[in-house]
């Protein structure tokens, strides 16, 4: 036998399997389930009902401080409101509502942001008999673990109804309303700004920031890959409160304001956090010849600069508060009518 013929044969030897040895089949294809829809589930209710909260995450746990509280059984409007200067934590995944150290003073419409190991609670408004919308520029900040806040740089003027948060490890505040001129008293005593505030690296004082485009109160707001989103929110003019639908994004790397895609309609007096890289938008109210509280979940995605609706509230709400962790959205208080009526404790996990 020639050589070639002998490595022939070995080749083919070689290339057959042996006698039980296991041969690879190929892999059977297996349908994966559906993403599940997004969905609410009801968690722990807060202690009592409020409305008009901006919530913070601090210390592993939801803060809630401040806001408006129902003094008598039924409302009637904001008159039968009064702020709060309770505060209290959940959480997640516990069983109830933890009490922290109240706010020096009642307050609702009270800023919570997280920052430098502190929770800050910033301006907001404190009511009396003949004053409902006193605004403050007072700022207070309570640490971990604390049993008293502790007062801290205050605003170079009053604000409230703003938006906040931490950018490029710097504390922001902008926009919302402040006196127009020496009253401070009634709601009509303030009008929408432009104005911008970031705390200072020492934390000491507040410096000028970027002057946001088009002044808007009561927006929602949240951080999302580093820079701030203001959307929505109500713009005063010529006697009338009017929704919006800007969106607003401050850029720490850039130091500027830019806009971005609008809301598909305008929104007041919604919430908004973030989950899975997108942010979304909940509720809201409108005023006008049709009052009415928003249903809406909207979802808005930075890659596509697009928005979409995904689903609706169990119930819409207004004035309410959401916080973002571990890829849910905590729903919080708020009221299910227009105005003062109808304030709810209701706490809902969302998932998207």
């Amino acid at each position: 036998m020639k050589r070639r013929t002998i490595l022939a044969g070995g080749a083919l030897w070689l290339a057959a399997p042996a006698l039980g040895q296991w041969t690879p089949q190929p892999k059977e294809r297996v349908a994966r389930p559906p993403a599940a829809p997004p969905r609410f589930r009801a968690q722990p209710a807060l202690p009592r009902p409020v409305q008009e909260i901006y919530p913070a995450f601090f210390d592993a746990r939801i803060i809630v401080g401040g806001g408006f509280e129902a003094r008598v059984a039924h409302v009637a409007g904001l008159a039968d409101l009064a702020p709060t200067a309770a505060v209290h934590a959940f959480r997640p995944g516990a069983r109830g509502w933890d009490r922290l150290p109240d706010l020096p003073l009642p307050l609702h419409h009270p800023l919570l942001v997280a920052h430098a190991g502190r929770l800050w609670c910033i301006g907001g408004f404190t009511s009396g008999p003949s004053a409902l919308w006193r605004m403050e520029r007072r700022v207070w900040t309570l640490a971990r673990g604390a049993a008293r806040w502790e007062e801290g740089p205050p605003l170079p003027r009053p604000q409230a109804e703003m938006v906040g948060g931490v950018v490029g490890g710097r504390l922001l505040v902008a926009a919302g309303r402040t006196p127009v001129e020496a009253a401070n008293a009634g709601y009509a005593d303030h009008g929408d700004t432009q104005e911008c505030w970031i705390l200072a690296a020492d934390g000491r004082q507040w410096e000028p920031g970027p002057k946001v485009p088009r002044g808007v109160n009561s927006a929602a707001f949240a951080v999302l890959d580093g820079r701030l989103h203001m959307v929505g929110g109500r713009h005063s003019t010529g006697g009338q409160i009017l929704n919006v639908a800007d969106h607003q994004v401050y850029d720490p790397a850039t130091g500027a304001w830019t806009s971005r895609a609008p809301l598909p309609a305008p929104r007041g007096g919604h919430a908004a956090a973030v989950a899975l890289g997108r942010l979304y938008g909940f509720g809201g109210e409108s005023f006008g010849p049709s009052p009415m509280v928003h249903a809406e979940v909207l979802a808005y995605d930075p890659r596509t600069d697009r928005w979409q609706e995904v689903m609706r509230m169990p119930e819409g709400r207004h004035g309410l508060g959401a916080v973002g962790v571990a890829g849910r959205i905590h729903l919080l208080g708020g009221a299910a009518e227009v105005g003062g009526r109808a304030t709810r404790a209701t706490h809902e996990q969302f998932t998207p």
